[in-house]
């Protein structure tokens, strides 16, 4: 029967899956959609600027401006209409320019919107993999969180707007055109389409050369921060010039690679250019004959005048731009395409490297679900804790065979072997970082497998061999364990911890200064400190310890044992270790073997 704590850290029922169109979330596409029909707006005030130009230009006509060949098709403009029409000409070139900003706005918005949230997410699959996980190294992590994110900018911000308007705006134009002369939209209908294809077909070139490069990239900005973190240590062992023979070749990589790709992005300009410009000509080509009258068919009736050939010159250039502007966004098409396989690979990676289904979860969902961090565990027993047939192995090695214990509520549990039995598994395995092969871990009877891993790990109180202390006052790094702690309750707990003679030394008291990694402080000192943080987690039921005095003196070591022995009274404790004066603690001592499986 579960008991309040089981309930309390429940799974919930309903399980995100894996979104299809990831990078982009609904409303990012939905803002897209808009960004698409306000370029397409813009786009389509031009046929109206076509005409009022095409107008003023046959009706000036009509007062003897060109040869006896051409048709005026009776166009009248005086002064007064030439006044409207260029009032009118210009309202409407301000509304399209308002448009092309506010549409460039809009996409820059989602596209940087769209960067920070997969950001966060990527952040937060890191954060979420097991510690005793295999990591990519962190050049490779750096490159992909900045350049790799980058690219999905161009790819959000100029390609789907563009995909919109090349299925709009080209239908537009025809209709518009297809009333003058149905010969001139045969030949658009023609010479359109062919650009789209090639840039498919060149396109597919161009994302297989996209993801070399970017996995070159990753390559060379691993490469660059191995060595630059090693130097000293490169030097000392004279391989500097070894070092400068891979970094050149790792550059050389990169640049045939980025030749190859500007390669591509050239032969892609070329196929644009050539089909568009022959679409122009022939259509050119067409309304200039039938202007002169050699060319008497392509018309519906009469053949064509100065308007409706100029109308129709006006427009063609449009019918291509969104053509053109699809094929130079196919690049960014490509390469975004390549990144995102490249950033949801390594997420999904990293989310299962800890084998547990939950963190998979983590890649469908923008951010994580807030209420799982809004319920409190305060007022709750210890929990029970019951491990039965656990065995687990990484990869083909196994770690842990058949490990069994019962720890009640409110006891300590110490846990000795040899160095690789499988004492720091068995932690990750309580911790959720790991799945078991086989075997259950339960908390007050139920599967841990079934409880929601951040409520479970909110309930953890955790000590580590090197625990992390951050830039900042002493105070802000206690405050990590509780927000509120007041003055009297962090000296509290640094008295439990043994550090009240530590806390009398320092310059300032709680608001002294430390450094990264706790510096300025010893080695048995961060200790005391993350000991007094432990204590003040007083939420935490469940205490965890990995090695808790290693490479600690006999009176540091006693001082952490005093302040774990206190911290037992109240909370179930489990405790690894290869100190016998830990046993003393111990209300159960398991020892774990290394499997010879």
């Amino acid at each position: 029967m579960e008991t309040p704590l089981a309930n309390e850290i429940a799974e919930e029922d309903a399980t995100p899956t894996t979104d299809k169109n990831w990078p982009l979330s609904p409303s990012d596409r939905g803002a897209l959609k808009k960004v698409g029909l306000l370029v397409c707006l813009s786009d389509v005030i031009w046929v109206a600027q076509a005409g009022i130009i095409a107008w003023v230009a046959a009706g000036l006509l009509h007062y003897g401006l060109a040869g006896e060949h051409v048709a005026s098709e009776g166009f009248e403009i005086g002064v007064a209409d030439l006044t409207y029409a260029a009032i009118g000409f210009c309202l409407l070139a301000y509304v399209r320019a308002w448009l092309q900003w506010a549409s460039a706005k809009q996409a820059s918005d989602v596209a940087r919107s769209a960067k920070q949230r997969i950001r966060k997410e990527f952040l937060n699959t890191i954060t979420s993999t097991s510690p005793a996980a295999p990591m990519p190294d962190s050049g490779t992590v750096s490159v992909h969180l900045a350049e790799h994110v980058d690219a999905l900018g161009p790819y959000i911000s100029r390609f789907y707007p563009q995909m919109f308007r090349v299925k709009v705006v080209p239908l537009v134009i025809l209709a518009c055109i297809v009333p003058f002369s149905w010969l001139a939209a045969v030949i658009l209908l023609v010479c359109g389409p062919i650009i789209p294809f090639f840039m498919a077909l060149i396109g597919m070139r161009a994302k297989a050369a996209s993801s070399r490069q970017q996995e070159e990239m990753a390559s060379l900005g691993s490469t660059l921060l191995d060595r630059v973190r090693g130097l000293e240590t490169l030097r000392l062992f004279g391989a500097l010039q070894r070092t400068v023979d891979d970094v050149e070749a790792s550059g050389e990589r990169f640049r045939r690679g980025t030749m190859q790709v500007l390669r591509i992005a050239f032969l892609s300009s070329t196929v644009l250019e050539l089909f568009s410009a022959l679409g122009i000509a022939f259509v050119a080509v067409y309304v200039g004959f039938s202007l002169l009258g050699d060319i008497s068919i392509g018309t519906w009736s009469a053949p064509l005048g100065y308007f409706s050939g100029l109308f129709i010159l006006l427009l063609v250039p449009e019918f291509f731009a969104p053509l053109r502007s699809y094929a130079l966004a196919y690049h960014d098409r490509a390469a975004g395409l390549a990144a995102s396989e490249k950033l949801r690979g390594l997420m999904e990676g990293l989310a299962g490297a800890s084998g547990h289904p939950a963190l998979e979860t983590k890649l469908s969902s923008p951010a994580s679900n807030s209420s799982s961090n809004e319920q409190s565990a305060g007022g709750l027993s210890a929990p029970h804790i019951q491990v039965t047939g656990l065995s687990f192995a990484h990869g083909a090695k196994p770690v842990l065979d058949n490990v069994c214990f019962d720890l009640p509520a409110g006891q300590t549990l110490v846990i000795t072997g040899e160095s690789g039995a499988g004492k720091t598994t068995l932690l990750d395995c309580l911790l959720a970082f790991h799945t078991p092969d086989a075997g259950l871990i339960s908390v007050d009877g139920t599967d841990l497998r079934s409880l929601d891993n951040d409520k479970w790990r909110q309930l953890l109180a955790w000590l580590g061999q090197a625990p992390r202390l951050f830039h900042g006052s002493l105070q802000a790094n206690l405050r990590l364990a509780k927000s509120d702690a007041s003055q009297d309750e962090m000296q509290a707990a640094l008295e439990l911890a043994g550090a009240g003679q530590l806390l009398a030394r320092l310059p300032a008291g709680l608001k002294t200064q430390l450094g990264d990694d706790g510096f300025g402080l010893s080695v048995g000192e961060a200790r005391r400190v993350a000991l007094a943080r432990a204590a003040l987690r007083t939420d935490a039921k469940l205490f965890l310890a990995d090695e808790p005095t290693a490479g600690l003196d006999a009176e540091t070591a006693s001082d952490v044992i005093s302040g774990l022995r206190e911290l037992g009274k109240t909370r179930t404790m489990l405790i690894v270790t290869h100190d016998p004066k830990l046993l003393d603690l111990a209300d159960q001592h398991i020892v774990l073997t290394r499997s010879t499986a």
